[in-house]
């Protein structure tokens, strides 16, 4: 995976690939924030920028046939404009993965490249809709190895789905994007060097939702509580928002007693 930015912060323009371990090192305010956060929230949050079109004929065979089988070697022929319009749009929603003025990115470019052929999509895919009880599944999506047709299939009766036209067009379309780029996009992990501080930091959000909470119940005007409940995290970038529940997370964790740990202590 190779990565472009333009205009964003303090760089004019960086280009970097990453590794199984990549470091971004430089001096204080040379941009390794920025660059860091954009990829962030770009691995974090790109099956909502990258979309898939699927024609018409194809949600119709679904729901009058029952089935129907997709050439995934049609998306991979135009995979790298599907990419490129989907980081287009990723950099105009860059304001609010930094919780910044949308002047500021106003002229910002992010762009990712991979290098995607035939055999990185030779893979087994299988995707079932509906509730966990097989009996009561929806919608199938199969890939299997050694073929390259993604096989929708309708599970019930077909006067029983009542599903919109547009989400299964959303179902097909994740199924797509999940075999052409799950394999090179990874999912992002992220834990703070300085946990202490994140600690803190969390400490002082809660303080600040607990205030918010008190505030609520002396209006009395109806208002939309859980809109303002979490309005205080607006105001901060992705990257410090998974963060700080990242280690909201361990700490409850690290509370918990394993199954092990608690029938040796009944042993015992």
């Amino acid at each position: 995976m190779k990565v472009k930015l333009k205009n964003l912060g303090i760089l004019e323009q960086a280009e970097f690939e990453l590794g199984d371990l990549t470091i971004i090192c430089g001096d204080n305010n040379s941009g390794k924030t920025y660059a860091t956060y954009a990829l962030f929230g770009f691995l974090h949050s790109w099956k909502n920028f990258i979309e898939i079109e699927i024609e018409d004929t194809i949600i119709n065979q679904v729901l009058n046939d029952g089935l129907s089988s997709i050439n995934i070697l049609e998306y991979l022929e135009k995979y790298k404009d599907i990419l490129f319009q989907g980081c287009k749009k990723y950099s105009r929603n860059l304001p609010d993965i930094f919780a910044a003025n949308e002047d500021r990115f106003r002229n910002t470019e992010f762009q990712i490249d991979l290098d995607i052929d035939v055999d990185s999509i030779d893979v087994d895919y299988e995707n079932l809709i509906g509730p966990a009880d097989s009996e009561a599944r929806i919608f199938s999506l199969i890939k299997k190895k050694n073929s390259y047709d993604l096989i929708v299939t309708v599970l019930t009766e077909k006067e029983k789905v009542k599903i919109p036209r547009e989400i299964i067009r959303k179902f097909i379309g994740d199924s797509i994007k999940s075999i052409l780029f799950d394999k090179f996009i990874p999912k992002p992990f992220i834990a703070s060097a300085e946990r202490t501080g994140t600690a803190i930091f969390r400490k002082e959000l809660n303080f600040a939702k607990n205030r918010l909470l008190e505030e609520i119940s002396q209006v009395e005007n109806e208002i939309d509580r859980i809109e303002l409940l979490f309005k205080g995290y607006d105001d901060y970038a992705l990257p410090i928002k998974t963060n700080v529940e990242f280690t909201r997370t361990i700490e409850s964790i690290a509370k918990r007693n394993s199954e092990f740990s608690a029938k040796m202590m009944i042993y015992c």
